[in-house]
């Protein structure tokens, strides 16, 4: 392979021997919603009635706005951060994907943790960047209303970069009318937020976020805009309620990234810890998307969704991670990446009866189609013109997929049984594929690949009380492959993923706690050091750990969302750990908010705190990076349709590494050439206040 630039309520059992489920809503739930199993009340006019299947493992968990709304979020990051050990680095700037790490993968920017929302799609494929290039930066966090997590691999319905889990993010307005938001705080940092919700129906909305800021220390500029909309309702037929959605959305940023400083340049003296050594890096991003679905009249419990979906991305970054190593000009990277994506998705659940026994299944097709034009340049940094042309390739990625799962009650035990096979073509045209004058002739060379996934997916649930569940998970996930790498007539390597689990949970209003052991096992696997634009192959590798997660809601008013994870990760043939896994990660997540009369008025009162504790992880040449520990805050009050909040980052100003990393530079072009590795890092965010007005009319 070529390298590759860097980059509520569960629905009951049908049998009567089986204990109900408990009438609150639960903490975990299944990433996407189901049938439920008795018919509903009759709906609101307009609305567009969901139900969350019951969890099929320990480790799936659904976070409600309750929990959203505990700590600040300002973002995507602070919204990923409130999964169960996934870290979230952002040290590429505001508008760069974040990098993810999630049960013993360093993700990079997607490649092993599946990104949708509201249905669309977010990671991309072949990304001249990174594989799964997922940049969720679009999103508005006030109306985002939950997010559906599954990790692991072990549903049928997770495809492709589905390796360590799933973050499904489903959207929605609170409240009903307009909401008008404007935040100003330090560094810069302006943003306002239009959103409107025109009935009762929390799902129909239109929202618009404009922001900009300076950035904490130089080349960290940033402005952005966003809009995503979402319609869902009921049309009346002959044959009963057809349920209709349509959810649009554009943004466009521009962005400067600081990129690294040398850890004995900061010792020295020679640099600030929040220096930008190099210039010229930053970029550009545009996302525009479109998804249209229907589902069809319910029949006697029958489910069938069918969702058409488009996404249109154009990515321009430039990177220099090294200075002048490689090249006195400079290592400077600039990659665009042009792409279309065009989708369908059909996916029906039905009950029928296997042996005098009710078996619900799950049955889906889909197809996707990736278009992509992408560079790679390098760029002197003296002038920022282009001196050498490395990349300049386009593709077209086909996935056709189908798969089938079952769920088998047996008295208090449940069998969970499905498979997925995933079909990809890939064809390539390169116009840089030989340099040597010998052979290139200047029309490039094309060449095209296909091959075929399938895996298994199965589990046990046993039900202990009506509370408590025992769970064992088996899954196959994979991760499709970069297109430039495939040869002509070479069969798709995929990389391929068994994961296993075994856990428990506990639902319930007040208190729901969920434990899992996890394993997981890659035959082929290699890890992308995104610094040095090098791909290294490791053979086997071996993943294992443990997660708690816990939400509570103790007293009125009060939630608290607790989680933690440790994880092993080591190359099997050298019993080595990998680099920049996750060994340990923590996070707390508390609000509380109370109805106070103000001013001889209704009001409310309200504050939250976001706890992360992120362990050393290991880095290359048997180093380890700095343990962080964040505190982020808020308090606010509203009374009537006026509120205020105010929010800290990073309370305790802790001058704290979002990205270490060790390989060779040359920051100083005057300085003598070295290969001797040094620690490298990327500041993380210091003590930053901001202050919200909130309008709700």
């Amino acid at each position: 392979m070529a390298p590759v630039a860097e980059g509520p309520a569960p629905v009951p059992a049908p049998e009567a021997t089986v204990p109900p489920e408990p009438e609150a809503r639960p903490v975990s739930q299944a990433p996407e919603p189901a049938e439920p199993e008795q018919a509903p009340e009759p709906p609101v006019a307009g609305t567009t009635v969901r139900a969350a299947r019951p969890a099929r493992s320990a480790s799936e968990v659904t976070l409600d706005r309750e929990v959203l709304k505990s700590a600040p979020r300002t973002g995507a990051v602070d919204l990923l951060r409130l999964v169960p050990g996934l870290v979230v680095s952002q040290h590429g700037g505001e508008g760069k994907a974040h990098q993810l790490f999630l049960r013993g993968f360093d993700a990079l920017h997607g490649q092993d943790v599946e990104l949708n929302v509201g249905g669309l799609p977010v990671n991309e494929v072949s990304h001249v960047h990174a594989l799964g290039y997922a940049d969720l930066n679009f999103l508005i966090p006030e109306v985002v209303r939950e997010l559906r997590v599954t990790e692991g691999s072990y549903r049928a319905s997770q495809g492709d970069f589905a390796v360590a889990g799933t973050v499904r993010v489903e959207l929605g307005l609170e409240e009903p009318g307009v909401l008008l938001a404007g935040t100003v705080g330090q560094y810069g940092q302006r943003r306002v937020v239009v959103a409107v919700r025109p009935g009762e129906n929390e799902e129909t909305f239109a929202a618009v976020e404009l922001g900009e800021g300076r950035g904490f220390g130089p080349r960290r500029g940033f402005g952005k805009a966003s809009l995503l909309a979402q319609a869902a309702t009921e049309l009346e037929t002959d044959a009963g309620a057809v349920r209709v959605r349509a959810l649009a959305g554009s943004y466009t940023t521009r962005f400067d990234t600081p990129g690294v400083v040398r850890e004995d340049d900061v010792l020295a003296g020679r640099q600030d810890f929040y220096a930008a050594p190099l210039g010229r890096q930053g970029g550009s991003a545009v996302r525009h998307q479109l998804l249209l679905g229907m589902e069809l009249p319910r029949n006697e419990g029958h489910r069938t969704v069918l969702e058409v979906f488009g996404v249109v991305t154009d990515l321009r970054l430039r990177n220099n991670f090294t200075g002048f190593r490689v090249d006195a000009r400079g290592d400077g990277l600039e990659q665009t990446h042009d792409a279309r994506t065009l989708g369908v998705r059909l996916e029906h659940r039905r009950r029928f009866s296997v042996w005098g026994r009710e078996v619900a299944g799950e049955f889906g097709l889909g197809a996707r189609r990736d278009g992509a034009e992408q560079t790679q340049r390098r760029y002197r940094e003296s002038d920022g013109t282009f001196f050498a042309e490395e990349v300049d390739a386009s593709f077209v990625q086909t996935d056709v997929w189908g798969y089938a799962e079952a769920q088998v009650p047996l008295g208090r035990w449940r069998l969970l049984l499905g498979g997925r096979a995933d079909a990809l073509g890939v064809n390539v045209f390169d116009a840089l594929a030989f340099r040597d004058p010998r052979y290139y002739d200047g029309r490039g060379y094309s060449r095209s690949a296909f091959g075929v996934h399938t895996g298994a997916k199965a589990g046990v649930e046993l039900s202990l009380t009506e509370r408590w569940r025992l769970f064992a998970s088996y899954g196959d996930g994979f991760r499709s492959p970069q297109a430039r790498s495939l040869a002509e007539g070479e069969r798709t390597p995929f990389v391929s993923v068994r994961g296993a689990e075994l856990g428990a949970r506990r639902e319930g209003e007040r208190l729901a706690l969920q434990v899992s052991l996890f394993g997981s096992q890659v035959e082929d696997d290699f890890f992308f050091d995104h610094t040095v634009g090098t791909t290294v192959f490791t053979g086997e590798t071996l993943r294992a750990g443990a997660t708690v997660a816990l939400q509570a809601r103790p007293w009125e008013g009060v939630t608290a969302a607790l989680s933690a994870t440790g994880a092993h990760a080591r190359v099997t043939a050298t019993d080595t750990l990998l680099p920049y896994f996750a060994p340990l990660v923590a996070r707390a997540d508390v609000g509380w908010e109370r109805a106070l009369p103000l001013w001889g008025a209704a009001g409310e009162v309200f504050a939250g705190t976001g706890l992360t504790l992120m362990g050393p992880r290991p880095l290359p040449f048997d180093e380890y990076s700095r343990t962080v520990f964040l505190a982020d805050v808020q308090v606010g009050v509203r009374r009537g349709v006026l509120g205020l909040r105010l929010e800290a980052k990073n309370l305790l100003d802790a001058r704290w590494r979002d990205g270490e990393f060790v390989y060779g530079s040359r920051m100083d072009p005057s300085a003598p050439a070295s290969l001797v590795p040094s620690r490298h890092f990327t500041a993380g965010t210091p003590r930053t206040a901001s202050l919200t007005l909130e309008v709700h009319l």
